[in-house]
């Protein structure tokens, strides 16, 4: 097999490099100044590319669109389980998992994606193309869940059910945040679920939580 020769490789690193300066702008643009004014113009000045190098990684607007989300949704998965693992391995406690839970939601990485995910919505192309993109998100995340609780304690269905209540949580709390500024609200409910969680993990509140006749059933 022919390998490549220097100047091939030097080229190949180029057009590597271009593609992830599109999607880092990508991102950079759509949270500074939302969806719709995140135009292809407007990413390839930031990322300091012509519009031709853009078009060449991306010849539709919504192709580089769904890069970036997809991007988002890797390097979320990537984080989250870094720091799952730190609580499994006893160096991160519950409670401060669940602060992670909450400046990852109520930060950049949640309004990029609330803005995505509010878009899709009404463009029925981007919400068919982005729907299987989020699938493999939540995938991954059930089977971190699922890594997460002590197997002996917790079924990984009911581990499943425990952190996906947190994530829904706190992304409910993140999208108050848009119109709420109420810090002392926010981590009244925060503080609230640190207490609260440990006792659905390990304690009396999930066994009651699961042994009702509904969950033994299924």
């Amino acid at each position: 097999m022919k390998q490549a020769s220097r100047s091939e490789r030097q080229q190949q690193a180029r057009s590597v490099a271009t593609y992830e300066r599109l999607i880092g702008a990508t991102l950079d643009v759509i949270h500074d100044v939302g969806y719709h004014a995140a135009t292809t113009q407007e990413i390839a000045e930031r990322a300091q590319v012509s519009r031709g190098a853009l078009l060449y990684h991306f010849p539709a607007r919504a192709d580089i669109i769904l890069a970036a989300m997809e991007r988002l949704l890797d390097d979320g998965t990537a984080e989250i389980r870094a720091v799952a693992r730190r609580v499994q391995n006893g160096e991160l406690s519950l409670e401060g998992f669940v602060g992670f839970l909450w400046e990852l939601f109520s930060g950049r990485f949640f309004y990029l994606s609330l803005e995505m995910i509010t878009e899709a919505r009404n463009d029925a192309d981007l919400r068919e193309r982005m729907i299987p993109v989020v699938k493999r998100f939540h995938e991954a995340l059930d089977s971190t869940w699922v890594e997460f609780c002590n197997p002996e304690k917790r079924t990984a269905r009911e581990a499943r059910i425990i952190l996906n209540l947190t994530v829904c949580l706190v992304r409910g709390m993140g999208v108050q945040t848009v119109l709420r500024q109420d810090p002392g609200y926010f981590a009244d409910m925060i503080e609230a679920w640190k207490a609260l969680l440990p006792q659905i993990v390990e304690g009396g509140a999930g066994d009651a939580m699961f042994g009702g006749p509904a969950f033994r059933k299924r």
